[in-house]
């Protein structure tokens, strides 16, 4: 079913509608985000949150995809294996991105073999790129996909000191407030009979659109002044936009770009080419080279413009230069004249001047007052003072005039420095830099908006590589292998299958290698001795034994497989089913509500026409013992002649069913052999064929009685005399 409105989507409602759009600015992009699969981004909507994001994209995708998980996984317990298994995989995903889209692989029903087989040559595609990195080169790709996200599209404004906007046109200011500019800058509209003069004092930088060519005469007493025409765009006066985009998402570009220079090194395969293809390795180096020329808060980094950075520094030590440069000069001065030795004392000739001061004393009559030697010391010490502050702010030799009066002539203690000098000289290194800022930024700006497209295109290639590595690395840490499917076939069979669950337990070092096992039901090309294509069993044997390991092992196979992924065996054969039932064995006592609940669950997999794998553990725990087995002998009675069907029975009542029932029965077992030195059971995982195992629960108690001490021992014992009595 397409779905052309938001109101199509599963899960969205009129509050979440509203929500999407106003996030997303309008309803067509909001659902062309859920119909992308973009459940990051649906997830950074205020309001919702990631599980309900997961839930409004998977609903969309399984609606318009025209399947769904629950279709083909009909009970809660196939369902936690199988989300249990695809769990493993998405603990290889390094981004949010791949985690939450493989949610949305999930068995698919025969219709949708084509899509089944598509993915199947994919990720043995992705197991074979895996294969050929070494442990360095994954580690390093590894590292950089944690640093890749879906791209933020929009820069957060950030506002922008020391600039002002000014247009004489009305079109002009209300586009400009559009693109939203005034939350960067501030941005004026000039009345008539208005000047610019009255907006732009105290801006560091002023920009005047004039579409007309209007010229306001005022701009002539502006010296940091900027005049745009008709051919203006938003990137002309706000560079910021721009750049702000890349230092939003700085990290996240930076990697793709290490990931594409090594990616293009690496080698390649049919899937891998898709990737390829959407990287534009050119533009990706060229976006590396100029990021280095920002920081990651999107200013002109340091170094990359000797000029920017004297300025930039000026400006900011300006304050403390100022500072310093007055202490510095009082205290020297009251230290030279301290240290003189004219005929006045120097304590005295610092009252004098201080006293001076206080009175307002004129600085030609102090001059005429004080000896030659006191003035050239205020005369040399300000000059000095000048030479050091020039030094401070970093100042050229042509730069240094500017310092110039900055220190009143004024001969008294303690010196003055003349705020208009001090704000004079501020506002002139403030305007400096940012008008070079802006040309530099404005330059970087304009390559950057160019290769915009090839980020964009890159980092959703790279997000969808994430994927695809994720489970390249899942097959060849748990060595798997594409299987075999044909609709010609009518069950599953598997050679050489180890439990998932198992192989994780193992790689973290709980215990040794896995046992594989084979494993038939139903007609394929995988016939092991003692079978006969036959599409119901019941698998007996001992505690322990792996009866439960052994259908979970099918069931991960089966579930995987129909996914489109690789699985856990040397070779699999097995159909397309359109429904997978798995029951584990109940918890304690069943109630009779329970019980009828059971029956009722076992009558929709009876009377169901289409295709099926029904796996049950131990079910004989829904009723007495009795009861049990001739409840499951009548089970296998009707699933026998389904040849659609294919169902295995864990049960310690095998032979009890096989009483039970009118029709040939096989059954396979998992039988213990006895005690290692360890105390551990002794047992051959793979089934005996057509072979009734003994549950030898002797085995077990005689272990407890070996490892236990009196008085549990002698209990232990009286129950294994009691048993091996009952055998013979």
């Amino acid at each position: 079913m397409s779905i052309t409105s938001l109101s199509d989507v599963p899960g969205v409602g009129e509050k979440v509608r509203k929500a999407l759009v106003e996030h997303f600015g309008s309803e067509e992009i909001a659902l062309k985000v859920i119909k992308d699969t973009r459940v990051d981004l649906v997830a950074a909507v205020p309001g919702i949150g990631t599980r309900q994001a997961i839930n409004i994209v998977k609903g969309a995708f399984e609606q318009e995809f025209g399947a769904s998980a629950n279709m083909i996984l009909r009970t809660p317990d196939i369902r936690k294996i199988y989300e249990a298994s695809l769990d493993i995989i998405r603990e290889y995903a390094n981004t949010t991105y791949a985690k939450d889209r493989l949610l949305l692989y999930f068995p698919l029903p025969p219709e949708k073999i084509d899509v089944i087989m598509e993915r199947q040559t994919y990720f043995a595609d992705a197991s074979d790129f895996a294969k050929q990195l070494d442990n360095e080169m994954r580690t390093q790709i590894r590292e950089l996909l944690k640093r890749m996200r879906g791209l933020y599209r929009r820069a957060r404004p950030k506002r922008t000191e020391g600039r002002v906007l000014l247009t004489n046109d009305a079109q002009t200011f209300d586009r400009l407030i559009e693109a939203g500019v005034d939350r960067w800058c501030p941005v004026y509209v000039l009345s008539e009979g208005e000047n610019c003069i009255d907006y732009a004092k105290g801006y560091d930088f002023v920009l005047f659109i004039s579409p007309r060519g209007d010229y306001d005469e005022s701009l002539d007493m502006i010296d940091n002044v900027e005049v745009l025409g008709k051919d203006w765009t938003i990137d002309d006066v706000l560079p910021e936009r721009t750049i702000g985009f890349y230092s939003r998402n700085y990290r996240v570009i930076d990697a793709a770009c290490q990931l594409a220079a090594i990616l293009q090194h690496l080698p390649t395969n049919r899937s891998m080419e898709r990737f390829v293809e959407g990287i534009d390795f050119d533009s990706l180096k060229r976006v590396g080279e100029v990021l280095q020329q920002l920081d990651e808060d999107g200013e002109i980094a340091a170094g990359m413009d000797p000029e920017l950075d004297r300025y930039r520094q000026a400006v900011k030590a300006f304050p403390t230069a100022i500072a310093e440069v007055e202490a510095w000069l009082n205290e020297e001065i009251r230290s030279r004249i301290s240290k003189s030795k004219v005929t006045l004392g120097g304590q005295q000739i610092i009252s004098i001047l201080q006293s001076a001061d206080f009175e307002g004393a004129e600085t030609s009559a102090l001059r005429n007052m004080l000896p030659a030697e006191i003035v050239e010391t205020f005369s040399e010490t300000i000059q000095q003072a000048e030479d050091r502050l020039v030094e401070m702010l970093g100042l050229t030799v042509r730069e240094a005039d500017w310092v110039s009066g900055i220190v009143s002539e004024e001969i008294a203690l303690p010196v003055r420095m003349i705020p208009a000098g001090i704000n004079d000289l501020e506002d002139r290194l403030r305007r400096l830099y940012a008008e070079k800022r802006f040309r530099l930024l404005k330059k970087v700006a304009s390559e950057l908006n160019k290769l915009r497209d090839s980020v964009t295109r890159a980092v959703q290639s790279l997000l969808e590589f994430d994927l695809f590595l994720a489970v390249g690395l899942f097959s060849v840490d748990y060595d798997l292998r594409t299987p075999n499917i044909s609709m010609e076939y009518r069950g599953v069979g598997v050679r050489g299958a180890r439990n998932l669950f198992l192989v994780q337990s193992m790689l973290k070092g709980k215990h040794g290698p896995v046992q594989p096992i084979d494993y038939s039901i139903g007609a394929t090309p995988f016939r092991p001795e003692g079978t006969a294509q036959e599409n119901c069993a019941i698998l007996s044997g001992a505690n322990s034994g792996g009866k439960t390991t052994t259908i979970q092992t099918l069931a991960q196979i089966v579930t995987l497989a129909q996914a489109g992924f690789p699985v856990p065996a040397e070779t699999a054969h097995l159909c397309v089913f359109e429904e997978v039932y798995f029951f584990y064995k109940s918890r304690g006592m069943v109630s009779a509500g329970a019980f009828e609940t059971t029956l009722k669950q076992f009558a929709d997999i009876v009377v169901s026409e289409k295709s099926k794998l029904a796996l049950f553990d131990e079910v004989e725990a829904i009723t007495e013992p009795g009861s049990a087995a001739n409840v499951i002998a009548g089970l296998v009675e009707i699933l026998q002649k389904d040849s659609r069907s294919c169902t295995v029975i864990c049960s310690h009542l095998a032979r009890e069913i096989r009483e039970a029932t009118d029709v040939p029965l096989r059954i396979d077992g998992i039988e213990a052999r006895g005690l290692d030195e360890n105390l551990d059971l002794i047992v051959d995982r793979t089934p005996r064929f057509g072979y009734l195992a003994r549950s030898t629960p002797e085995l077990i108690v005689e272990r407890l009685a070996k490892l236990a001490k009196e008085p549990k021992k002698t209990v232990y014992m009286k129950i294994l005399e009691n048993l091996q009595r009952v055998r013979q």
